[in-house]
């Protein structure tokens, strides 16, 4: 043998020793991943957490009568369901309600996206703080309505609901009149 380290190990040894090595390179390369996948997650819920808390603190400095002193916050326990609550899978909402409204109730809508799409309608209903509005036979649900007395039979019956502010277009808008009084003539 020429002394050389590599030369001295057999050669079935010498390819066991490279395995090992492989194999503790990719578990080292592993485990390190999932150690700082790890501090992500912890630091991103630890933020979410003290901003939550400071919102917290926040609202409740704000609703504290100003008569009483009270501005010190409420000391809430977190339990470990509300902190897995905000975790968890949120569906994909639309955004927020733009903050002047170009659709009133009366204003004549055609629907622009959605199963109900090309239909002309009248908005019955606006609800400003979800973004949506209630449009007349559009967006029609079937609902199966249980008996309210002894001798009434239940019904299947179609309701309307709520439609995304975003989803209809204003084609004719309402014009609101304000009621005269009557004037009284002698």
């Amino acid at each position: 043998a020429c002394g050389h380290h590599s030369c001295a190990i057999p050669p079935p040894f010498r390819n066991q020793e490279a395995r090992v090595i492989d194999t503790m390179k990719t578990t080292t390369i592993a485990s390190l991943a999932l150690n700082i996948v790890l501090a992500a997650v912890v630091l991103v819920a630890l933020l979410g957490r003290t901003q939550q808390h400071e919102q917290d603190v926040g609202m409740m400095m704000v609703r504290a009568p100003a008569a009483t002193g009270l501005a010190a916050p409420c000391t809430g326990s977190r339990t470990a369901v509300n902190f897995h609550r905000r975790f968890k899978f949120q569906p994909r909402r639309k955004p927020d309600p733009p903050r002047k409204w170009s659709m009133k109730v009366g204003d004549k809508v055609k629907v622009i996206s959605g199963g109900d799409k090309g239909k002309e309608s009248e908005i019955t209903r606006v609800y400003r703080k979800s973004g949506y509005v209630l449009v007349k036979d559009v967006n029609l649900k079937t609902k199966h309505q249980r008996p309210q007395g002894e001798d009434e039979t239940g019904a299947i019956i179609q309701i309307e609901h709520p439609i995304h502010h975003s989803n209809v277009k204003v084609t004719e808008r309402s014009v609101y009149t304000k009621p005269v009084a009557a004037v009284a003539t002698e």
